[in-house]
């Protein structure tokens, strides 16, 4: 696979293992971070849930709002307005973010934040959207607290969801889709 120019080798995308440990470690610090009324690992566990379940763009992250989120059994997925070239798409997840996803917004009732339709899925302090760069600190920021490789970032997160959902679909047309590649050509190369 190969993406903007360059090829996705190994340092590009986690492991299951590695995967497994950033998510452990993460969230054992979020429910610390809950039990004394903290939200700094809460939403840092749930940036790098979606970032690792969903392959989102960072600046799709950021601009999620509550009403881009279906948790019903039938149809699990996330609507991204404003993707790469301003198009739009569905994203679909498994049921373990999905009750994730309704446990943080939960959370965030408890916390006085706002969960209505328009509200933002990750609020910073001043009550609004965070930004992309703001995201990519975070994100980095736990994979150093987690102890592994400096080099991964949250855009191999996005490299780390395309590469693990083609090994276990074989379907390089529903990864496209899920990425938001305006063509096939893009999430082959």
């Amino acid at each position: 696979m190969k993406t903007s120019g360059y090829l996705v080798n190994r340092q590009k995308f986690l492991s299951h293992a590695e995967i497994d440990q950033l998510l452990r470690y993460c969230e054992s610090h979020a429910d610390a971070d809950n039990a004394f009324g903290r939200t700094t690992w809460p939403v840092r566990y749930m940036l790098v849930h979606l970032a690792l379940r969903t392959g989102l763009r960072v600046h799709e992250i950021a601009a999620l709002q509550i009403e881009d989120i279906c948790l019903n059994r039938a149809e699990r997925a996330l609507y991204v307005k404003k993707g790469k070239g301003g198009r739009s798409r569905v994203v679909y997840f498994d049921s373990e973010l999905a009750e994730s996803l309704s446990r943080f917004i939960r959370l965030k009732l408890v916390w006085g934040q706002d969960t209505a339709n328009a509200a933002p899925l990750l609020t910073g302090r001043n009550g609004r959207h965070y930004t992309p760069t703001a995201l990519s600190i975070s994100f980095k920021t736990a994979i150093k607290a987690a102890g592994l490789p400096n080099h991964y970032s949250i855009h191999c997160a996005r490299h780390t969801y395309a590469t693990h959902l083609l090994a276990k679909t074989n379907n390089l047309r529903f990864v496209q889709k899920q990425l938001g590649h305006s063509s096939i050509s893009m999430t082959s190369l």
